[in-house]
């Protein structure tokens, strides 16, 4: 929130949650240089309490926590045959809210990156130089990344005692674009 024209980070007490989830991760030893990696989480976060807005409250309790995605997911797969490495791994994030009243959300998104390098041998006092391109979001995806600012609610709502409760948007991270790093690297 702002307070005197600066940009202030503001808690806001929204009562009790309750949050209940499972996560795994699997990975295997290299088999052919090749190793891959799944690893996936389920989320249920609920919100026990209305939330008190001025003299009256906001009809909140039972509706999902903001900032809580249902589903994440990772998939990849990694190469190391001690000179030439890559990996290429895919990621999953769902839908998540950006206000306490559900009514404004941020749409699930996926993303794509890469990597390739080649390590190579020690010469001069260079100890395993090597080389590496990282390729970041190749698709290109367009895409919101996260809640900066979460609000209250986003439509003008009537709270438990009949108030009409205005609605302010909420702000958000947006995704970077498809870029190309490409990095050097020696010990000595």
């Amino acid at each position: 929130m702002y307070v005197d024209g600066a940009l202030t980070t503001n808690f806001i007490n929204a009562g009790g949650q309750t949050t209940r989830g499972a996560q795994a991760e699997l990975a295997l030893r290299p088999w052919h240089y090749f190793s891959p990696y799944v690893s996936g989480q389920y989320l249920h976060a609920t919100l026990d309490n209305n939330l008190a807005v001025g003299n009256d409250y906001l009809p909140t309790k039972g509706k999902t926590a903001i900032m809580s995605p249902k589903f994440t997911a990772s998939i990849g797969i990694s190469y190391d045959d001690g000179r030439f490495f890559g990996n290429v791994y895919f990621n999953y994030v769902d839908s998540q809210y950006s206000t306490f009243m559900n009514d404004e959300s941020i749409p699930a998104y996926k993303t794509a990156n890469a990597t390739l390098g080649y390590r190579m041998k020690s010469f001069g006092f260079l100890r395993s130089p090597q080389i590496m391109v990282n390729l970041i979001n190749i698709g290109d995806s367009n895409y919101l990344s996260g809640v900066y600012s979460a609000k209250t609610n986003a439509k003008t709502t009537r709270g438990i005692y009949g108030t009409s409760i205005a609605g302010s948007a909420p702000t958000y991270y947006l995704g970077g674009g498809f870029a190309t790093v490409v990095g050097i690297s020696t010990g000595f």
